[in-house]
């Protein structure tokens, strides 16, 4: 029984440095790309995806102010946002 716990925990500990981690990364990076598609138009950007985001906009926003904080940006300069 020993023996067993000791090959789950070595394999529990490869999965993770192997495949979590670039895992965790993709999805920060997947979830940055997602948010500033939606938020394309208040920049002033054309946002083709626009229409197919509509449904999104209410349960992400509540993320908007961990993203701009994850780029550098303290506060938020979209007034309309609540956020800062």
């Amino acid at each position: 029984m020993d023996l067993e716990h000791k090959v789950r925990k070595l394999f529990s500990e490869f999965v993770q440095l192997h495949f979590k981690k670039p895992v965790e990364a993709d999805f920060r990076d997947l979830r940055s790309a997602l948010l500033f598609s939606m938020f394309l138009e208040w920049f002033g950007l054309d946002n083709p995806l626009g229409i197919y985001l509509l449904d999104l906009y209410p349960e992400l926003l509540s993320e908007f102010h961990l993203w701009h904080r994850t780029l550098g940006i303290e506060h938020s300069k979209l007034d309309f946002l609540p956020c800062c």
